[in-house]
């Protein structure tokens, strides 16, 4: 269930600020991903990152026609309707941004699937940080190895290394908590 119905993420300031510097942290040519409410918004913000090509998942029928209806590019966009589990998940130059914006609870298949240059956002209600990060490496048969804390400007973030490879974790709020997890390589 997801908790935030925004049409757009245009205020959403501290997610923006977050997943630039995320997104900030890869190189790619190509994304596969869930472009959220404003697929127009999102293929912009991701060209002006270098992005060429586009891969965009959603099940939803209702968003899925809305982002038929509305787009408006001469990017190289592949639209499913399909759940973003039949993506593949081990594609060159390819940036996997899977913006869930639902509590990792349910996710597990999501999590085992995508195994590198992954950015995944959950929504920390109603289970935490904690639950989180547990359901996250538990589903992944990852043990933490060493978890470190930094600082990038305003951005507080983790870098979580196990025996598998290191990530980044960030949380924010704009309207209710959130929290990126993300794999670099």
């Amino acid at each position: 269930m997801s908790y935030d119905t925004r049409s757009t993420y245009v205020d959403a300031k501290r997610k923006k600020l977050i997943r630039e510097f995320l997104i900030n942290q890869f190189e790619f040519e190509m994304v596969t991903g869930l472009a959220g409410p404003d697929i127009n918004q999102y293929i912009e913000y991701m060209q002006s990152k270098g992005c060429k090509e586009f891969e965009i998942f959603e099940k939803d029928s209702s968003i899925f026609n809305k982002q038929v209806s509305t787009i408006n590019t001469t990017a190289n966009v592949t639209l499913k309707h399909d759940d973003i589990l039949k993506a593949e998940s081990k594609k060159p130059n390819t940036l996997y941004d899977l913006d869930f914006c639902t509590s990792a609870r349910f996710m597990g298949d999501y999590m085992k699937k995508f195994k590198d240059n992954f950015i995944m956002t959950f929504c920390l209600r109603p289970v935490g940080t904690e639950e989180t990060l547990s359901k996250f490496f538990g589903e992944r048969n990852e043990i933490i190895l060493k978890k470190s804390n930094w600082q990038y400007k305003s951005i507080k973030y983790s870098k979580i290394l196990t025996g598998v490879g290191e990530y980044i974790y960030t949380s924010y709020r704009d309207t209710i908590p959130m929290c990126c997890i993300a794999k670099i390589n």
